[in-house]
């Protein structure tokens, strides 16, 4: 008993260790560049991007097995009382360096979804693209495989037209909001020289103007 009640111990210790070495989200920033979560009593932020109104709630965020987060976030077209809103889901993993893992996409247009390809931070990426590089090269790729496929039903309505931008927007504030906790390096040099060093700086960027 007293050998399970020590693993116990021991195994809850290097969660929160692991735990405490995981990128974060700078949430509140994050809003601010929205101009405040103040939508929905606190739970998501209201802007405009070209005569279009968006609404964009607060991401959900988990740690991975692997001492990475995994960021949800959703986003919602406005199109007035009349007519029946657009949502749209942003699922994005980071590792245990803040790097890009995967991200992915979708819309949901009346009863119709459009779901961009998953997008790997390897692969036909390259293993030498870290940091924002990296971010920007998947982002891009996101974006323009749900550009595609949104062109493919035929849409026009501009607010839906500028949809994938507005989630390209947002996938950018999310990947700017991430940064690494400022910890003692006890595991050595880092395995990749090329990564530049994310610190805690406030974020910086703001949405297109009206």
């Amino acid at each position: 008993m007293t050998r399970l009640v020590f693993l116990i111990v021991c195994f809850w210790t290097s969660l929160a260790s692991l735990a405490s070495a995981a990128p974060e989200v700078q949430v509140e920033e994050m809003g601010k560049a929205m101009g405040g979560w103040k939508d929905k009593g606190g739970k998501a932020a209201k802007f405009e991007v070209s005569g279009s109104t968006y609404r964009c709630w607060k991401p959900e965020v988990s740690p991975t097995p692997t001492g990475g987060i995994f960021v949800s976030m959703r986003i919602d077209h406005l199109r007035g009382v009349f007519s029946a809103d657009d949502h749209s889901s942003l699922n994005v993993t980071f590792d245990k360096h803040g790097d890009i893992v995967s991200a992915r996409s979708s819309i949901a247009l009346q009863g119709k979804k459009v779901t961009s390809d998953l997008i790997e931070g390897t692969g036909k990426l390259g293993a030498r693209l870290v940091g924002m590089e990296l971010a920007a090269r998947v982002g891009t790729e996101m974006v323009s495989s749900l550009s595609a496929k949104i062109l493919r039903e035929n849409i026009k309505e501009p607010g839906r037209v500028s949809f994938p931008a507005v989630m390209q927007h947002q996938y950018h504030l999310l990947c700017l909001a991430v940064t690494m906790p400022e910890v003692e390096d006890e595991a050595g040099e880092d395995d990749n020289p090329e990564r530049e060093e994310r610190k805690s700086v406030p974020l910086e960027i703001a949405l297109p103007k009206k």
